[in-house]
C-alpha cells in the first residue's frame, strides 16, 4: 500500500546522482516546508507495492477529477486499417459508423458537484460537522458544459437556490457567529421585558416585573442613526473585500488558462520540430510526459501535502507508460520545488534533441513562459489579502452586528414585545456575514478550481492525443 510521502530536500541532488540511493533507509527524514513529516520508505519498495496494487486491481481511493482524482488519460480509439487501393472517400469515417460514438464527457472521471441540484447528495445543516465547509470545497471544482449553462440560467434557479439554503456550507462556516448574534438579540428582548416593560397577550403594556430594582431604569437600546451612518462604510469594506477576492480567483483561472495553452504548445512544438526517427520519437514522448508531470506537480504544490500520495501515483503511472524514468519520479518527489524540477527536466530533454537553434529557442520560450506562470501562481498562493484589511472588516462587521439589536429594538416596536428583533437580526447577520464569508472562501482559489480536470483532461489527455495523431501518420497522407 502506498504511504504518505515526505516531499523534498532543501536543495536538489546533482543530476548524476541516483536519487533512489538517497531515499533508501526507513529512518531518513526529509525536511520540506509544508510537507508531511514522516519517514521516507525505499522508493523501490514503493514502486513494487504500487505495481502489485495495479496488478491486483486494488482501488487507490482517489476521487474524480473534480474533487481530487488522477485517472489515466483515455487512449484514443484506433481507426480501422484502410484496405490497400481503397480510395479515401470510401474509407468509413467515425461519424459514418453504424455504432454512434459515445458522448463526450465534461471532464475525465467527472463526479457530481454541487451544481447538479438533483443528483448532488446535500447534507442538512444539523448534520454538518466543523470540517464540512473545508471538505465541501472539492465539490465546487466545477467544469461547465452546455447542459450546465442551460440549468444555470433556467428560471428554476431561484427555487433551487432557496431549497438549498439549509444544506449550504455557509451555514456551518457561520454557525458560531450567527448563534452569538441571535442570542445577543434574544438577550436584548428579554432584558427589556424583565427590566423595562412588557406587553401581555391582550396588548396591554405593563411595567417590567423587575422594575422595582430601579424605578429609573431605561430600555436597553440605541438610536438607529449611528447604524445608518456606519452602513455605507461597512458596505464599501465588504464590496472591496469580495471584489479583491474575486480578482484573485479570476487571475488564478486566467493563469491556468495560459498554462494549459503553453503546455499544449510545448507538446505541439516537440511534435513539429523534432525529427521523425526512433530517438526523437522517444524524446517527443518524454517531453509530453514531463509536461503533464509539471502540471500535476504545480497542482500538488497548490493543494498541499494531502495531494502527495496522488502525485506519487500519477508519476508512477507516467513511469509505467514509459514517459519518464522511475528515478526521475523519485527525484521529483524529493525536490524542494517540484514544478521547477519538472521544468528543468523538460529543458534537459530539449537539450538532447538535434534540432536547429531557432526551433529550440521557440520551445524554450514556451518553457520560460511556464516558469513565469508558475511564479504567478506562487505569488497568489503565498500572498493573501493584507491581514490588516481582512481583520478590520471582520471586526467592524462583528461589532456592528452585535450592537444591531439595540438599534432595531425601538424600530420594531410594532411587533409584540419587539420580538421581531430576533429574526430580523438573524436574517441581516446571515447575509452580511455571508458576504464576508464569500470573500474568505474564494480568496484562496486553487482549492476550488478544477485543477485535476485541467491536468488530466486539458493537458495530459490532449498531449497524448496529439502524440497519437502524429504517430498514426494521419497528417502525412497524400491527397
Amino acid at each position: 500500500m502506498l504511504v504518505l510521502w515526505v516531499a523534498g530536500a532543501s536543495a536538489l541532488a546533482p543530476a548524476n546522482v541516483r536519487v533512489g540511493a538517497a531515499l533508501r533507509g526507513a529512518a531518513t527524514s526529509l525536511p520540506r516546508t509544508s510537507s508531511l513529516r514522516c519517514q521516507t520508505p525505499d522508493p523501490a519498495t514503493l514502486y513494487a507495492d504500487y505495481m502489485k496494487q495495479r496488478a491486483a486491481g486494488v482501488p487507490d481511493g482517489t476521487e474524480g477529477t473534480r474533487d481530487g482524482s488522477a485517472p489515466a488519460a483515455p487512449q484514443p480509439a484506433v481507426a480501422p486499417e484502410r484496405p490497400a487501393g481503397m480510395p479515401t472517400a470510401a474509407f468509413p469515417l467515425p461519424w459514418q459508423s453504424a455504432t454512434p460514438p459515445a458522448p463526450i464527457a465534461k471532464d475525465i472521471g467527472a463526479t457530481v458537484s454541487d451544481t447538479d441540484f438533483e443528483a448532488y447528495d446535500r447534507v442538512p445543516w444539523w448534520k454538518q460537522d466543523s470540517s464540512y465547509t473545508e471538505s465541501q470545497r472539492k465539490d465546487r471544482r466545477t467544469i461547465f458544459m452546455h447542459d450546465d449553462w442551460v440549468r444555470h440560467r433556467s428560471s428554476e434557479r431561484f427555487l433551487r437556490n432557496i431549497k438549498s439554503i439549509g444544506s449550504s456550507g455557509i451555514n456551518q462556516a457561520l454557525k458560531t457567529e450567527l448563534s452569538f448574534v441571535t442570542l445577543d438579540a434574544l438577550f436584548v428582548v428579554l432584558f427589556n421585558m424583565l427590566f423595562y416593560e412588557y406587553q401581555d397577550f391582550s396588548g396591554v403594556v405593563h411595567p417590567a416585573p423587575l422594575q422595582f430594582l430601579d424605578a429609573n431604569i431605561k430600555a436597553l437600546s440605541l438610536p438607529a442613526l449611528p447604524f445608518t451612518i456606519l452602513m455605507p462604510a461597512l458596505s464599501l469594506l465588504l464590496v472591496f473585500r469580495t471584489n479583491t477576492a474575486y480578482s484573485r480567483w479570476n487571475e488564478a483561472r486566467t493563469l491556468w488558462g495560459g498554462l494549459i495553452n503553453n503546455c499544449r504548445n510545448v507538446v505541439r512544438q516537440g511534435n513539429t520540430f523534432f525529427p521523425d526517427d526512433p530517438k526523437h520519437n522517444a524524446l517527443k514522448r518524454r517531453l509530453a510526459g514531463e509536461t503533464a508531470g509539471f502540471a500535476k506537480a504545480l497542482r500538488n504544490f497548490l493543494r498541499g501535502p494531502t495531494d502527495d500520495v496522488v502525485l506519487l501515483q500519477e508519476l508512477y503511472e507516467l513511469v509505467e507508460s514509459g514517459l519518464i524514468e522511475q528515478g526521475q519520479a523519485d527525484a521529483c518527489m524529493m525536490a524542494a520545488n517540484r514544478p521547477m524540477f519538472m521544468l528543468s527536466a523538460m529543458s534537459a530533454t530539449l537539450r538532447k534533441a538535434d534540432i536547429d537553434p531557432i526551433s529550440a529557442a521557440r520551445i524554450d520560450t514556451s518553457i520560460s513562459t511556464l516558469v513565469d506562470l508558475t511564479g504567478a501562481n506562487e505569488r497568489i498562493f503565498k500572498s493573501p489579502v493584507p491581514l490588516v484589511y481582512t481583520r478590520l472588516t471582520a471586526r467592524f462587521l462583528t461589532i456592528f452586528l452585535i450592537l444591531l439589536p439595540l438599534g432595531l429594538w425601538n424600530q420594531l416596536g410594532s411587533s409584540w414585545n419587539h420580538w421581531a428583533t430576533v429574526p430580523v437580526t438573524f436574517v441581516i447577520s446571515f447575509f452580511l456575514f455571508g458576504i464576508e464569508e464569500v470573500g474568505i472562501q474564494i480568496e484562496e482559489p486553487f482549492s476550488i478550481l478544477p485543477l485535476e480536470a485541467f491536468c488530466n483532461g486539458a493537458i495530459a489527455a490532449t498531449g497524448e492525443e496529439m502524440l497519437n495523431a502524429v504517430n498514426s501518420g494521419v497528417f502525412e497522407e497524400e491527397e
